[in-house]
């Protein structure tokens, strides 16, 4: 099971959701991800970086430098002990949300009755 935060999510569940539809770079991934959130989520890179170091030294991503225009990118690849472990940050996302949105939208406790 993965581990509980005190926050919403986790930078490491949108990092991993993403590379799982393609392996991709830093910044890149910290585009799209502020992209796809609208700027609400916008990915510092040291931030990011000690998380991305994190995965790898975990076994959860792989990475591998590809040269492109005479520059070297570094890619970050989802291994499947990452899928894995993506599929128990999502898990408890969904769970955390279900349990907000209980309080938020006014689910009856049946403790208060």
């Amino acid at each position: 099971m993965a581990k509980y935060s005190n926050y919403l999510f986790k930078l490491d569940l949108l990092i991993l959701s993403v590379l799982k539809h393609k392996d991709m770079y830093g910044y890149e991934l910290s585009k799209l991800i502020s992209d796809k959130t609208h700027g609400y989520v916008v990915p510092k890179h040291g931030t990011m970086y000690p998380i991305i170091y994190k995965l790898i030294e975990e076994g959860y991503i792989q990475s591998y430098t590809v040269v492109v225009n005479n520059k070297a990118r570094v890619y970050y690849h989802l291994e499947d002990k990452g899928k894995i472990y993506l599929q128990q940050l999502v898990e408890d996302y969904d769970n955390l949300v279900q349990q907000i949105n209980n309080i938020v939208h006014g689910e009856e406790n049946d403790d208060s009755k």
